[in-house]
């Protein structure tokens, strides 16, 4: 493990310059040099003893307080109410800490915690961005909790080593990292599975491939336009095939038929922005062309038809829809009377990506945009005591107890939720009544049990469960991360992406949905020259190839 290298190196070092240190001249006597010898002996044998003894040292061994503050993040509620959650009350009877929760104003809540290390206010343990964290870090402010963490019972295994990488400098750790609960992808195609089994029963000679499990719920380029060429027959009049939301230009459900997975990918040594990697051209020339055959409904502004409301009214066949969309798409035709919470509806069916057409049927060609990065970071400011740092360490190593972190973050079973074949299922409304804010007090994840624990909170209908396990099957060996989620604060990222991606994106929309201009790449290569693109390509290059964790964050490769 990373850290507990990290530790071992310092220790080794400082046990060879106190053994250098003790070491006689060469011109003494061979009396003096045999005494010196003698005592540099003893000096490494204490080094050694005192070495051992720390690296043994557990969170049990430290002096800590019994009481602290903490900043956490809003939750919308009062500060009071935030006290009397019914996790917050747990987590005092079981780890005995009296912990003191105030919430970060949810208006300029970068500013609020800049001015509580910068006060020095009264808060030992504070909730933040990881941007935040970064910029916290480069000030100095945060106090390294290496050797409190390298004595913790759970923290120390239930992170992982890309999480720990990201929170280390010059081999201390200054966090805790939280990491997004499931490597998932949050957007699928919804489809009219009703018209597409009218096709292929009307064309047995040309049949389109239905997404299914043994095709990994996709669908190849060609049928995927052959699909829209009948839908647009069956739409309402006025209607289009295929409907696109207002401020959706790249589909990430068809970029990686034509070989962009991701919105940063390395490629040949350099981490490329989608617009700029290999095959985007002939993705816009693919999404062109069903523009301009009138097979798509572009939402340009927020007060156009949504997509949503364009599929229920059948003015689209097919939309991009996110599984907590997936209730209201499915239940708007539900007979009079059903438990819509259990209802799904036949004539609805989910694409997870488009693949190229000589990968047709091909399930291990499947490659989706999916993402799970750390969004926040549990920190400690440096004005701490050492027995509030050690406290604080120890709450949170604690609360990661596994009987303790389960109830914590999904309740009690056959109260809060069911397991079924191993998966958990809430139990409503009562999942919702007693773990709504439960995210809002966690410190650090047991990763891995935690991914399965959240899945509870995407089956709260039958239909988001539908969705999301649609459009997820087999994520773990088909989803490709962004890696600029992982990237520390960066000048040139921070200085220039925003106003880049926002004048390529319009640009992109003028060119993709609208037949007065086509596309050319060129155009948009030069947009993003022009709001040095280049730099920001290459600070993130620069950063990415002195990554640690580069070969490890993406372990499916692209097709």
């Amino acid at each position: 493990m990373r850290l507990k290298k990290a530790l071992a190196l310092t220790l080794t070092a400082a046990m060879a310059i106190g053994t250098l240190a003790g070491c006689g001249s060469s011109s003494g006597t061979a009396e003096t040099t045999v005494k010196e010898t003698t005592q540099a002996a003893a000096t490494e044998s204490t080094a050694s003893a005192e070495t051992e003894s720390t690296a043994a040292k557990s969170l049990a061994d430290y002096d800590k307080v019994d009481t602290f503050n903490a900043y956490m993040m809003g939750a919308g509620i009062t500060d009071e109410e935030f006290n009397n959650l019914e996790q917050a009350k747990l987590f005092e009877e079981k780890t005995g800490y009296k912990v003191n929760y105030t919430q970060i104003p949810d208006t300029d809540t970068q500013t609020a915690i800049q001015n509580a290390f910068m006060l020095k206010e009264d808060f030992q343990y504070m909730l933040v961005s990881k941007d935040t964290f970064f910029m916290l870090l480069a000030a100095g402010a945060l106090a390294p909790i290496t050797e409190y963490v390298e004595g913790s019972e759970y923290l120390k295994d239930q992170i992982s080593e890309v999480g720990w990488d990201l929170v280390t400098k010059d081999g201390e750790i200054y966090g805790v990292p939280q990491r997004a609960a499931k490597n998932c992808a949050a957007l699928g195609l919804a489809y009219r599975a009703d018209w597409l089994k009218d096709y292929n029963e009307a064309n047995p000679e040309d049949q389109i491939d239905a997404p299914s499990e043994e095709n990994g719920y996709s669908m190849c380029v060609s049928d995927f336009r052959k699909m829209l060429e009948y839908f647009n027959t069956r739409v309402a009049k006025g209607g289009h095939a295929l409907g696109i939301g207002n401020g959706v230009t790249c589909m990430t459900e068809i970029l990686p038929a034509f070989g962009v997975y991701q919105k940063w990918m390395e490629t040949d040594g350099t981490v490329q922005f989608m617009t700029e990697q290999p095959g985007f051209e002939e993705y816009a020339e693919y999404m062109t062309g069903l523009y301009d055959d009138g097979l798509v409904y572009y939402q340009a502004t927020s007060n156009d038809t949504g997509v949503i409301a364009a599929f229920q009214s059948e003015m689209a066949g097919v939309v991009e829809a996110a599984h907590w969309e997936a209730y209201t798409l499915e239940t708007v035709s539900a007979p009079e009377g059903e438990d819509l919470s259990q209802y799904t509806d036949d004539n609805i069916g989910y694409i997870s990506a488009l693949v190229p057409d000589d990968n047709k049927g091909d399930a291990s060609a499947v490659r989706v945009w999916s993402g799970q990065g750390y969004n926040s970071i549990c920190v400690l400011p440096s004005y701490n005591t050492a027995e509030q740092s050690a406290a604080v360490v120890d709450w949170m190593d604690k609360k990661l107890e596994p009987e303790l972190y389960r109830e914590s973050v999904i309740g009690v079973e056959g109260e809060t939720y069911t397991v079924e074949n191993g998966e958990y299922y809430p139990i409503l409304p009562e999942f919702n009544d007693r773990m709504g804010y439960a995210d809002k007090l966690i410190s650090g994840n047991r990763e891995e049990d935690n991914s399965k624990y959240w899945l509870a909170r995407t089956r709260k209908t039958a239909a988001q469960d539908k969705l999301f396990s649609t459009i997820n099957y087999n994520v773990d060996n088909t989803g490709i991360k962004n890696p600029v989620d992982m990237m520390s604060t960066n000048d040139a990222y921070d200085n220039y992406f925003s106003k880049a991606n926002t004048d390529v994106s319009d640009q992109l929309v003028l060119m993709l949905f609208n037949s007065a201009e086509a596309f050319d790449l060129q155009k948009v290569h030069d947009i993003w020259v022009a709001d040095n693109g280049d730099d920001i390509t290459n600070s993130i290059t620069e950063w990415y190839n002195s990554w640690g964790s580069k070969d490890i964050y993406n372990e499916v490769k692209a097709r």
